[in-house]
């Protein structure tokens, strides 16, 4: 028997050959550290190299290990704040998230270490990977998030528990249907996976081709009696989109007994939570087909007098707190015919998104990630977000919609040169760029209110000194000497009141 074990809130397993037969039909199958594409079971898996530019590869010799676990790739820079994948995604679209893990040694040691992943400008989760590595198993994360631009970057990152280099195994993104969990406002918040199950199965658990985005059902049996379905069930009527798969088998009583199921199996931390629950009469279709019943959830009502026929259905809460083991209760009508019955759940925490940097600034350090030569490695994902992995060189605000405040990339080696989108920083407070190598013109700068301290000096800049530093309110420093450019001062600049200006020596 094959079961998947859920051994922290976040943390699910799977024994090394339970992928096998899954392939999402919308979305991506990447397989890290790969460099080229792997077919297993006729399921192509894709390599990374398109969607990260950093990290090192490694392979896995063991033998009979799927492909997509056979290779990760791995992050030993200290220096990096984050390491980011960006794979393209529909703006306003849904998508299931899911990273995979397994650490086979890869490093000589013995022990998988301990670091964060980010989901955009959110820290999603710990990865902790110890407890299944030390059963030969690999462990996934699985998240559902909106998108809300045309890339969704998915982050690794150290903290202070981290001995090694963080890795990854494999990168998956599954687009959804718009009806599916669609109760939740993905632009303030998450969804992380708890538990999902289907009761009164015992084998091995169900994702693709079931399940037409490839979510897992694990397998669900206790005390209660097990019964069989014999109608069939369309999920397409359900928002949710279920396998039919899951309505096949389920857990049942007697007609005058409460049906009691403790799930999931571990506690949970108080929080709040997406409940779906699924439903079938499981016997032949005909006018007594139905039955009727309270459900509770730890002793609350959770939806009263619910009736169940053989094309099933589902209720379901957006945000219903729990915390704890927790208790599903079925307590028949006095007038159902039959006793109650479950057949399937969901269970995904709601999780607050944390901000994100304000889109001119997104804009604005896109295009200066494009055009400098040499930038930081951690130049990928949210610039700002979370607090503690913006990018290199950079200050943010603290704001939910945080602003890029500073630059500070002083003898980097940056070649290049300064993109025109420079002018969306309108938050930034200081540029200190000198001792690089960038090339071409200083660009407009005029939109730079808050600019206080622009230091360029030391470089290869060409071409005029822009009239638009002059007019900026705030200037306290210009250092532009040590460069190539026309040595004629806009008046504006000169004589303004209060300002270092530096221009000499090395200009024209």
């Amino acid at each position: 028997m094959v079961r998947l074990s859920v051994l922290t809130i976040f943390l699910l397993g799977f024994p090394l050959h339970i992928l096998a037969s899954l392939s999402p039909p919308q979305g991506f199958l990447i397989n890290c550290g790969s460099t080229e594409e792997k077919t297993y079971n006729d399921v192509t898996w894709i390599p990374d190299g398109d969607y990260i530019k950093v990290g090192n590869v490694s392979t896995i010799k063991f033998p009979d290990l799927m492909p997509m676990l056979a290779t990760l790739r791995y992050f030993p820079d200290m220096s990096s704040r984050k390491y980011c994948y960006l794979v393209p995604v529909t703006k306003g679209a849904n998508y299931l998230v899911r990273t995979t893990y397994y650490y086979g040694g890869f490093d000589g040691g013995d022990v998988p270490p301990v670091f964060d992943q980010i989901i955009e400008g959110t820290k999603w989760s710990l990865v902790d990977t110890r407890e299944n590595y030390a059963k030969d198993m690999a462990s996934y994360y699985e998240l559902i998030v909106g998108a809300t631009g045309r890339t969704l970057s998915v982050c690794l990152a150290r903290n202070e528990n981290t001995t090694s280099s963080p890795f990854i195994s494999s990168l998956e993104l599954m687009r959804l249907e718009d009806s599916v969990y669609n109760a939740t406002d993905f632009s303030l918040y998450t969804l992380s996976t708890i538990s999902r199950h289907r009761f009164g199965y015992d084998g091995p658990m169900v994702g693709y081709p079931d399940d037409q985005f490839n979510r897992y059902w694990e397998a669900y049996t206790d005390k209660n009696s097990v019964t069989t379905s014999k109608s069939n069930t369309t999920s397409v009527e359900f928002w949710n989109l279920p396998p039919d798969a899951v309505f096949s088998t389920g857990l049942t009583t007697s007609r005058v007994e409460n049906l009691t199921v403790q799930w999931p199996s571990m506690p949970l931390p108080p929080a709040d939570y997406y409940v779906a629950l699924y439903f079938q009469d499981d016997r032949s279709p005909s006018l007594f087909s139905w039955r009727i019943f309270d459900v509770m959830i730890n002793g609350e009502m959770f939806y009263k007098g619910l009736n169940v026929s053989t094309g099933g259905t589902m209720v379901y809460s957006a945000s219903w707190p729990l915390s704890g083991l927790t208790t599903i209760t079925l307590v028949p009508d006095v007038n159902s015919p039959i006793g109650p019955i479950i057949n399937a759940a969901e269970l995904l925490m709601v999780v607050p998104l944390g901000g994100r940097t304000h889109p001119r600034d997104v804009i604005g350090m896109t295009a200066l990630a494009k055009e400098f030569d040499q930038t930081p490695p951690d130049w990928s994902g949210d610039p700002c977000l979370p607090a503690g992995n913006s990018w290199t060189g950079m200050t943010c605000s603290e704001d939910n919609l945080a602003r890029v405040i500073s630059l500070n990339l002083t003898n980097y080696g940056l070649g290049g040169y300064i993109s025109e989108n420079i002018a969306n920083l309108t938050g930034i407070k200081s540029i200190w760029l000198p001792g690089n190598q960038i090339t071409g013109t200083i660009p407009e700068m005029g939109t730079l209110r808050q600019l206080a301290f622009l230091h360029l000096e030391n470089n290869k800049l060409t071409g005029s000194i822009p009239q638009s530093l002059g007019t900026l309110p705030k200037i306290q420093e210009v250092f532009i000497q040590n460069n190539d450019l026309d040595y004629t001062i806009p008046d504006n600049l000169k004589n303004k009141t209060g300002l270092v200006l530096q221009v000499s020596p090395g200009n024209s």
